[in-house]
């Protein structure tokens, strides 16, 4: 059974490890979650995370205080860029866009096409803000954000809801590492509202739309990228494996939504393993 919303909650710079080409984008060694949680040590608390399955990612390259869990209650894996460049907007696209029997369109102003509900709040990327008939929401930081994806989850029952706070993305471009796991902290204790606002209708996806490590000096780092899917109607979650582009989380999305003229076989794609 399909759901009737789906909230994206992108932890835009989050990355789990280097992705198999990160030779090709200066990037060997880089380990976004790894570093910060070397660096902080028990000052990073993520236990909703944890709960989740993010440590169970990493089975085989753990992480000592984000261990893996006997039952996670999400599904799982990692998903890796295609895309041959590196920037937010870069990996926003690959995350959003759809081929179409006629065009490539964001995935957004495909489900506007078909007058289905569309809310992102976010600080805004160029992409972001080019996107039709959606409400969108400015917010300055990830409090405002909070609060926003908070209230608009009260009022607005179907359709998507994207959600991405900025402070993450700012504080890895500072290479701020204190801050960063402080910060991934307090997302973390945010969890648990979202979760209990969650009908069994919805469906939670908690991503991250590009890399970039905060002990490295490099602007946008090549990694896995976290893919945490939460249903409340099947909460023994399991291994989503590796998706080969993060494209998979706009392929759900049109599945879901039963958007896709021409009916494909959608991958990669993680929908049916999840309901």
């Amino acid at each position: 059974m399909n759901k009737k919303r789906i909230i994206v909650l992108d932890l835009a710079s989050l990355g789990i490890g280097e992705a198999p080409d990160a030779n090709r984008f200066n990037s060997v060694g880089v380990d976004t979650l790894g570093h910060v949680a070397a660096h902080a040590g028990k000052k990073l608390e993520i236990p909703n995370l944890i709960k989740m399955g993010l440590g169970s990612i990493r089975w085989d390259h753990e992480i000592s205080d984000i261990p893996q869990v006997a039952n996670p209650s999400a599904f799982y894996g990692k998903m890796v860029n295609r895309i041959n460049t590196k920037s937010s907007g870069a990996g926003l696209r690959e995350m959003f866009d759809f081929d179409t029997s006629l065009r490539t369109l964001s995935t957004m102003d495909l489900m506007s096409e078909k007058h289905i509900n569309i809310s992102m709040i976010s600080s805004f990327a160029s992409y972001l803000e080019n996107q039709d008939d959606t409400f969108s929401l400015q917010v300055p930081n990830d409090s405002k954000a909070f609060v926003e994806l908070s209230a608009q989850m009260d009022v607005q029952f179907d359709g998507l809801i994207y959600c991405q706070p900025p402070l993450l993305k700012r504080l890895s471009d500072e290479d701020n590492i204190d801050a960063y796991a402080e910060q991934l902290s307090n997302i973390d204790a945010q969890l648990p509202n979202i979760i209990e606002d969650l009908s069994e209708d919805d469906l939670l996806i908690v991503t991250s739309s590009f890399a970039n490590d905060p002990s490295v000096n490099e602007s946008i780092t090549r990694e896995y990228l976290p893919l945490i899917v939460f249903n409340p109607l099947n909460q023994n979650g399991k291994s989503l494996g590796i998706k080969r582009s993060s494209a998979a989380v706009s392929n759900a999305l049109v599945q879901n939504f039963d958007i896709d003229d021409i009916k494909r076989d959608l991958k990669p794609n993680f929908l049916n393993e999840v309901l």
